[in-house]
Parts: C-alpha cells; structure tokens; sequence
C-alpha cells in the first residue's frame, strides 16, 4: 500500500513529466497582427524581415490604430536599435537609439505637432548623444523636427540661452 507522501510524489513526477508536452498545445492569451471591426492595427504586432524571415524586425502594440506602449525595433542581425515608449495622453514618445554594440547612442523626446492638417512625431527639445563606449559627447536641441546645431554641443560650452 502506498502512502501519501509517495502517491503526492508520484503524482508530481507525472504531472512534470506531462507538462513539457501540453505545454506545446497551449495557445497564447493574444493574436499577433490583428485589426479591428473598422481596420484599425489593434493588440500585439510584429514584424519580420522580408530576407531574414526569422528575424524579428519591430515588435510592439497597437490600440484602435495607434502605438502604445513600449516598442522595439532590431537590426538585420538581431541587434536593438530603437526603444520607443509612446505616451499618448503627453503626446510624446520616448526614444533611445542604440550602437550595435548594445550601447546608447542617442536618446531624447519626440511630439506630436499638427502641420498642414497633419500629426506627426517630431523631435523637440534637447537630444543626448553618446559614444560607442557610453561616455556622454553633448546635445542638439530639436525645434519641431529640426535641429540647431549639426554635431552636439558638450554641456561645459552651453549658456543658459543655448538650451531649450
């Protein structure tokens, strides 16, 4: 006659030996790629290369035709490039360019301005911009989109009237 703690074990045993292979049948709790009754890109989404189909090319969320939340976007070779986290109600996305090397290489702020009955996400305000070793090298401020100045400016040589 068996006693509890071995039935309790045996049970264990199988129930970890079975898991392995149900867990091949569960289905995930989303869809990638879907749209919506009117058409809009809703929930989870993905893409990949056209010549590099196992390699994942953005990946993030849509809600009612819109990015939300945060956004990845890799290289041909499975590096991240881009991290962007859209903030709708700020209007603003956050954004982080990356080395290939994994490092940061820039990273600032983009808003959404209206423009000849247009929205559209333009850099604004001051860019950090950093070297392949993650040591800082200065900013650029943005206006709408446009820069003012070419290469960043290190913070020693700004003035108060220099920055934004």
């Amino acid at each position: 006659m068996r006693t509890p703690k071995k039935t309790l074990l045996i049970t264990a045993v199988c129930a970890g030996l079975l898991l392995p292979m149900s867990s091949q049948a569960v289905v995930w709790p989303w869809k990638w790629n879907q749209v919506n009754k009117k058409g809009e890109r809703q929930g989870k989404w993905r893409a990949f290369y056209e010549l590099k189909p196992e390699q994942l090319m953005y990946a993030g969320r849509f809600k009612k035709g819109q990015e939300r939340g945060t956004w990845k976007t890799y290289s041909e070779h499975g590096n991240l490039e881009r991290l962007e986290k859209y903030e709708p109600h700020n209007k603003r996305i956050k954004t982080t360019f990356y080395h290939p090397n994994g490092k940061v290489s820039h990273k600032g702020l983009a808003f959404l301005f209206e423009e000849n009955n247009t929205l559209m996400y333009k850099w604004h305000g001051d860019w950090q911009y950093y070297d392949t070793t993650g040591a800082y090298r200065g900013s650029i401020s943005f206006h709408r989109g446009k820069a003012l100045s070419q290469t960043p400016i290190p913070a020693d040589k700004l003035s108060p009237t220099n920055s934004l």
